[in-house]
């Protein structure tokens, strides 16, 4: 979470605007204890009282029209402070009907509001809401997809400036899975350190490219390693 932090406070202080994020793990009530935690150490930096710290807690498929109303309508509330923070637990329990009443509050959130999300896994979530957040998942199936060799090259890349992937690529002979492991770990690498968040969706489209075997994935590995590298 600490990368997570620092990227909120970067953005807080050049006053961006700041997408959602869907934060996924398997155990939602640690998941949203930490959750809680970042929401309160950004408040301790900014003196800002948690009475702007807004949780919906969703325990249930019982959420009403009008609570997701009242909830969002005090992102439109004036406050005297940088930030306020709204939380959204366990949001794949949401209604079909509840969900779509928050896509235009996830679209354009402001400049004063920040968005907590959480579930245990992506699966239940509409596709409209997952294309308008950051998601951050947890889960170990993601983890086990790790492969030191990869990711040591993304990281000595990106943080170093070494050549060392551009040589890996232009002369070993690959199979398609090797590249989908390498864009597993960039993907990985972007999560953990909290780098390049806005590529996310376009490397899963690529990811998905590649496995139906649509596009070049030489191209594609090519193209990445050069988005990073700016």
């Amino acid at each position: 979470m600490e990368n997570i932090y620092k990227n909120i406070i970067e953005k807080i202080e050049k006053g961006d605007e700041i997408s959602p994020f869907l934060f996924i793990d398997k155990n939602t009530e640690i998941l949203n204890e930490k959750i809680k935690s970042l929401a309160y150490k950004i408040f301790e930096k900014y003196e800002i009282p948690k009475v702007f710290f807004y949780i919906l807690e969703n325990n249930s498929e019982n959420i009403k029209i009008s609570e997701i109303k009242n909830f969002v309508e005090n992102s439109n509330k004036s406050s005297p402070y940088k930030i306020q923070i709204f939380f959204i637990q366990n949001i794949g329990k949401l209604t079909l009907q509840a969900s779509n009443s928050l896509l235009k509050f996830f679209e354009e959130p402001g400049i004063q509001n920040l968005i907590f999300l959480s579930n245990n896994t992506e699966s239940g979530i509409l596709d409209t809401i997952l294309s308008r957040v950051q998601t951050i998942n947890f889960n170990s199936k993601e983890k086990n997809k790790k492969s030191e060799f990869y990711y040591d090259l993304i990281k000595s890349y990106i943080n170093n400036g070494s050549n060392d992937i551009i040589s890996y690529f232009f002369k070993a002979k690959l199979e398609k899975q090797d590249y989908l492991s390498f864009l597993e770990n960039l993907i990985i690498f972007i999560k953990e350190n909290f780098l390049f968040i806005e590529f996310l969706d376009e490397i899963l489209e690529d990811i998905n490219a590649i496995n139906q075997n649509n596009v070049n994935a030489k191209f594609i590995i090519d193209k990445w390693i050069l988005n990073i590298g700016k």
